[in-house]
This record gives C-alpha cells, sequence and structure tokens, in this order.
C-alpha cells in the first residue's frame, strides 16, 4: 500500500520521539548512575507521551491526521519564532556593566563565559567552568533511590577554572587538590590557622585570585587558611563541606560566613530536600570525599561539564528562552544574590540551628573556634527606608547564633555602617558580590575583631 505524505511525517515524528526516550535513557543513566531519578521522571513522561501520540495518529484517519500534523507543525514553528524574538531582544540589550564600566574607562571583558573557556582551550590551557554543588541537588541524591550516589562538594581538581565576571575581568583562577579556590601549597603543613566555608562571598566571587576573603587573610595574618566556600552553598551544603574537609584542616579559626541575602531564603529550602544532603545530619555520616577526589573529578568532567558546554551549545534547540519566561527564572542561576527582599526569613528553623551546634561541636571537637560572620546584602543600602535591625531579621539571626554560643563579626556593623558611601563597595555600584576594596574590609574587621573576642 503506497504510503501518503502525512504518514511519512507521522514516522519521523514517531522516530525523533523514539530518538529523544533514548537519549533521555542514555543522560539519565550517565548522570544517575543507572538509577530512575525522580529530577529525569518527568522528560520520560514528556517523550514516553510524545511515542504514545504518534503511534495513536498512525491509526487515524487520513484528513483527521493532515490537521493533527498542521496543528504540530504550526505550533512548533510559531515556538521557534517566539525563541528567536526573545534571543533578538536579549542581544540588543546593552550590558550595564560593561556600559558603565565604557563611561569610567574600564576595560570590560564582553564574552561569554563559554567563550572565555574556548579561548582558554585553544591556547592549551586545559580549562573549566566553576562546578557547584547547589547545580546538582536535583540531579544526585535527590531520592531514596540514589541516596548512595557520590554527590561532590569541591570542584574539579588542579585545573584552570573560570567563574564569572561583575567587575570587567573573569575570575580564572587554578584549583587546588580538591577543587577549591586556594594555593595547593596551603594544604602542604599544619597548622593552618583559618578555613572558611560559605558561598559565592567567599569563593571569590568576581575579584581576581588574592583578592578573595581568604586571599586578604593571607596577606593580613601571613597565615594559612584554606577557603572552602563555593558558589551558591547554603548551610547545610556548608556543613557537609566541613564534616568531609574540615578533619583535615583542624584549624584554629573556622569563619562560617553567613550572606543575609539568600542562606535561609532559598538554600537551606532547596538542600533539605535532597536525601542525601540530609544524611548529614546522622552523627559519623561521611562519604570519604577526601579519598575519592580522582572519581569526583571523573564524574564533574564527564557528567557535568561536559553537559554544560552541550546545553549552552544547544540552547536554541531546547527553547530556552522561551522556557526562561515561562518559569520566570534564571536557569543557570550564575550570580547567587538575586533574591526577593520581602520573602520571609525562618530564623527559627530548627535545621538551621541543628547544623549551626553540630558545626560548633565539631570544631570544638579539635580545639577550634566556630566564628559567625554576618554578610549584608546590596539591597540593604540601596534601599533607604530599610529598617537595618529587622531587615532580613537581621537582630533575631544575631540573637539566635549568640544563644548558641558561637562569637559573631558582624560586617554590616563593622564595615558598611562606617562607610559613608557603601554601595561603592559594589562592582559599578550595582547588586552583586563585593569589591576587592570590599573584601580587603571584610577580611580586615575579621582578623581585628576576633583578636578582641
Amino acid at each position: 500500500m503506497r504510503r501518503t505524505f502525512s504518514t511519512w511525517v507521522s514516522w519521523i515524528f514517531l522516530a525523533l520521539s523514539i530518538l529523544l526516550l533514548m537519549f533521555t535513557y542514555y543522560r539519565a543513566g550517565i548522570i544517575y548512575q543507572g538509577t530512575l531519578n525522580d529530577h529525569y521522571f518527568k522528560y520520560y513522561l514528556i517523550v514516553i507521551g510524545g511515542v504514545a501520540f504518534w503511534v495513536t495518529v498512525l491509526q487515524l484517519k487520513e484528513r483527521i491526521r493532515i490537521n493533527v500534523i498542521t496543528v504540530v507543525i504550526f505550533s512548533i514553528v510559531g515556538l521557534y519564532m517566539v525563541e528567536g524574538g526573545l534571543v533578538f531582544l536579549k542581544s540588543i540589550q546593552p550590558n550595564v556593566r560593561a556600559v558603565l564600566a565604557d563611561k569610567i574607562g574600564i576595560e570590560y571583558d564582553k564574552r561569554t563565559r563559554l567563550e572565555v573557556i574556548e579561548d582558554l582551550i585553544a591556547e592549551g590551557v586545559s580549562a573549566v567552568p566553576t562546578v557547584f554543588p547547589q547545580a546538582l541537588l536535583k540531579s544526585i541524591g535527590s531520592s531514596e533511590k540514589d541516596i548512595n550516589a557520590l554527590f561532590p562538594l569541591g570542584g574539579i581538581s588542579n585545573r584552570t577554572t573560570v567563574y564569572g565576571n561583575e567587575s570587567g575581568k573573569y575570575l580564572i583562577y587554578k584549583s587546588d587538590r580538591y577543587g577549591f579556590n586556594n594555593p595547593d601549597n596551603q594544604w602542604n603543613s599544619q597548622p593552618i590557622e583559618w578555613l572558611l566555608l560559605g558561598d559565592s562571598f567567599a569563593h571569590g566571587a568576581q575579584v581576581q585570585p588574592g583578592q578573595e576573603i581568604a586571599g586578604q587573610i593571607r596577606s593580613i595574618t601571613g597565615n594559612r587558611a584554606i577557603n572552602l566556600g563555593i558558589r551558591g552553598n547554603g548551610p547545610l551544603v556548608e556543613y557537609a563541606t566541613l564534616v568531609e574537609y574540615g578533619k583535615a584542616v583542624n584549624a584554629s579559626k573556622v569563619l562560617w560566613i553567613y550572606f543575609e541575602g539568600n542562606d535561609l531564603v532559598e538554600d537551606l529550602e532547596r538542600e533539605k530536600n535532597n536525601p542525601l544532603l540530609m544524611q548529614y545530619m546522622k552523627n559519623g555520616f561521611s562519604q570519604s570525599l577526601l579519598d575519592r577526589q580522582k572519581e569526583i573529578d571523573i564524574k564533574l568532567e564527564r557528567d557535568i561539564v561536559v553537559n554544560q558546554g552541550l546545553m549552552n551549545k544547544t540552547r536554541w534547540t531546547r527553547l530556552y528562552e522561551v522556557r526562561r519566561a515561562l518559569e520566570s527564572v534564571d536557569i543557570d542561576v550564575d550570580v547567587d544574590v538575586d533574591v526577593d527582599v520581602d520573602v520571609d526569613v525562618d530564623v527559627h528553623s530548627p535545621l538551621f540551628i541543628k547544623i549551626l551546634t553540630k558545626a560548633k561541636t565539631m570544631v570544638k571537637s579539635w580545639g577550634g573556634e566556630l566564628y559567625f560572620v554576618y554578610l549584608p546584602e546590596y539591597a540593604r543600602y540601596s534601599n533607604k527606608a530599610v529598617l537595618q535591625d529587622s531587615f532580613r531579621k537581621k537582630s533575631k539571626i544575631v540573637g539566635l547564633v549568640k544563644e548558641v554560643g558561637i562569637p559573631i563579626v558582624d560586617i554590616h556593623q563593622e564595615v558598611f555602617s562606617k562607610n559613608d558611601d557603601p554601595l561603592s563597595l559594589f562592582p559599578f555600584r550595582l547588586n552583586g558580590h563585593y569589591t576587592a576594596e570590599g573584601y580587603k574590609k571584610v577580611a580586615e574587621a575579621v582578623v581585628s575583631k576576633i583578636k578582641k573576642i
């Protein structure tokens, strides 16, 4: 029997749906080590539904099949036209930071992070993007089925790593033996005086190597300082990092760097939904990450870094801008400070209190002292109507930390409130992280305050 044009088109769509199902199975099998992870379940439903749909279409009468195919094709074309329009609108929007940089005579690198990485690779440099735990929350350990999966808390070790650009120049650093932003020689011998836990503000976003808080502390004190901060970390990941790497450091001073913008509002809320991470609340749990760095490197290189490059290059086919507009969120979440200042802060979260208490006990066990460093966000100073003590429930959080018995270094009080122009400590006076001068003042305040405690 002669096949009609609509039949051939239906078979083509069915074949594409089957290929998508195979690709979904392939990706899920690699990233989730063969387990049916909840994150990919919705994609299985979509592609299996697609297969079933086209099998059904093939059974329809010719006239109905033609109508269905016409609607599908026009819908697909329409979606890609919308995607093209959104991409065009985005391309003509000026980069505010680049415009301000031009006005004051600062050279601004306008390349994307992927372009920077590709340029470095072309020069023979083995470069990778930053890899951070928050990006893994939905893909690793997010269900009871893969609770024993490997969940990395650091990045790829001993590699040129590209972060981001807020001040005109990308942060590019050589990661240490565990994938963190440190000169590797900091791990070579004891004693190590300082250990830092935190998110992107501890990580060093987005200044040059040595200008981050840990680097500034090394310059001020001449002591060894290990920075375990990574972009996007919240309290649960920070505690997990302390469990995994703290025992290799046994630092006498441990800084818990708390960012008021999202540590409780967003980060902990996401982290507590990951069953694997919640295992850290059980005494004695560990993934033994210190001894698994080769395994971590292989996993991150194969599953995450390659995937990031692929996903960036296939944004058009994945209707990235359309999905982003529908979801009203930044899918890549490159800066972890853009949050709604009106979102309520769960100050009395039992989990947060438990985390701080366990962290304090652990640090005490090796003879160290845990300090809580409170970092203020941009909105505290851009909004003139802010009540400093009640904003983000700061006074209640400080009171809670004091009740747990952890000394506090209040950076708002020690640094920003003493500056006549606090916005000058943010690059181009825009929402984001601190300038190199801002980080320097934070480090000076931390060292000075701890000496007095």
